[in-house]
């Protein structure tokens, strides 16, 4: 069979080695020049079994995250405590992209960099190939992986986020200042400067990596006005950049409700596969990778056609085992995240520093993952938050409704059907979202 993958994104490199190693005929194209030029030049934080349920080395040069400190919208601190054992991994980009083209090439997949792609070629509601660098390619299958901004969904009924579900973050990795060690290493601010998003300051040998991001857009004037904040905060930041310094935009939505079509996959951030509170998607990525795959190639196995393989209804199967292991408890946590966007800048500060917020609860957060709360937890939480009752029981609703999320996620139609898909997507879209 025939695929393309448009874009070297993490899911995109994993499924074309997996694929051309099942010997399939796959092609990556790449709009960078260059290997070294891909993606973002940083690291994210990776939960310890990402590399290991895919069989996968750990990338060189990851390390241990350490705890996060929340400075709250009143300037208080909270620190969370995690063993190292259970701690999240930092993961540079470069090395991990590195590492997963050289396994494209070793599996016999054309990894074509400079190829820019302008959009999939279209025949009788079926992706046939993708329009690129002025030239047109036939392909069986099409796995889009070229990030939020996927010039691919033209002409299809794909999922396109709005523009407030997108995460415009500066982030740079500045020199250090010869300033005194930091009390705490890695500061995240929550609605920094009463504004609609969050920055960060983590110092971490001679580098200091800062963070600005904000939902909907981020102008120059609003960059320079949190920098300006965080280095009077921090006096370790310096003025020179090492590396980094643009301004990325990264989903933070709950996964796309329809992200396959005839001939067509998504995959990470064109499916918007990040986690909702942190925007990482690479274990996610990796995991859709994986299910791709086997959706593929264990139909060819099973003796269909081409055309039965790339179908729409064989398709869909690879978004049912994403939203069923995976995607639910993105959609969980999407509400969480706009939940706590909305709270008035005076109730988070003291919801972050009561003791309604257990360290498992922060931790948990910290991580994207939702927050289940047992009755034993509950009475404790009432008792902690007698003072705040009716705020309390703004995210007891919260909370519940979080968990509907998940349930009307995880309730997608098993096989493909317009009709049953579409009252789904409304659905969901309507408990994530509400009013």
């Amino acid at each position: 069979m025939k695929i393309i993958v448009v874009g070297a994104g993490i899911g995109g490199l994993r499924f074309a080695a997996n694929a051309a190693a099942a010997g399939h005929d796959v092609s990556v194209f790449e709009r960078a020049a260059t290997i070294q030029a891909m993606r973002y030049p940083w690291h994210d934080d990776v939960s310890r079994t990402a590399f290991s349920r895919a069989g996968l080395d750990v990338p060189e040069g990851c390390f241990p995250k350490k705890n996060w400190s929340f400075v709250s919208p009143s300037g208080d601190i909270r620190r969370m405590y995690e063993s190292l054992e259970e701690s999240d991994i930092s993961v540079p980009r470069p090395a991990l992209n590195a590492m997963l083209a050289a396994a494209c090439e070793r599996a016999g997949a054309k990894l074509c960099f400079g190829i820019n792609a302008e959009g999939a070629i279209v025949e009788d509601g079926a992706v046939k190939g993708v329009s690129a660098s002025s030239e047109r390619y036939a392909a069986d299958l099409v796995v889009d992986s070229t990030g939020v901004g996927s010039p691919l969904k033209t002409g299809l009924d794909i999922d396109i986020a709005d523009k407030s579900e997108i995460f415009y973050a500066y982030r740079g990795f500045h020199e250090k200042n010869p300033a005194p060690e930091p009390e705490h290493t890695n500061k995240v601010y929550l609605k920094h400067l009463g504004e609609n998003g969050i920055s960060w300051v983590i110092t971490d040998g001679d580098v200091v990596d800062v963070l600005i991001g904000r939902l909907g857009g981020l102008d120059i004037t609003t960059k320079e006005r949190a920098l300006a904040a965080l280095k009077a905060d921090n006096p370790v930041i310096g003025e020179r950049i090492v590396t980094g310094g643009g301004i990325y935009k990264i989903p933070v939505r709950y996964p796309a409700a329809r992200m396959t079509a005839s001939g067509y996959a998504a995959i990470g951030d064109a499916a918007y596969m990040t986690i909702p509170m942190l925007g990482s998607g690479i274990a996610s990525s990796l995991a859709a990778a994986d299910m791709l795959f086997a959706i593929v190639n264990g139909a060819s196995k099973e003796g269909k056609s081409v055309r039965e393989t790339v179908s729409k209804e064989n398709l869909w199967r690879y978004e049912v085992e994403f939203f069923t292991r995976i995607g639910a408890e993105h959609a969980g946590v999407d509400l969480m995240k706009r939940s706590v966007l909305k709270m008035p800048d005076e109730e988070l500060s003291w919801l972050l520093n009561s003791k309604v917020l257990t360290n498992a609860d922060i931790c948990l957060l910290a991580k994207g993952k939702p927050i289940f709360i047992t009755p034993a937890s509950a009475l404790q939480k009432v008792v902690s938050g007698m003072r705040r009752l009716p705020l309390l029981m703004k995210v007891n609703a919260m909370l519940m409704k979080s968990h509907r999320a998940i349930r009307v996620a995880r309730s997608i139609p098993k096989e493909y059907d317009d009709g049953k898909i579409n009252a789904w997507a409304e659905k969901l879209k309507a408990a994530v979202i509400g009013d």
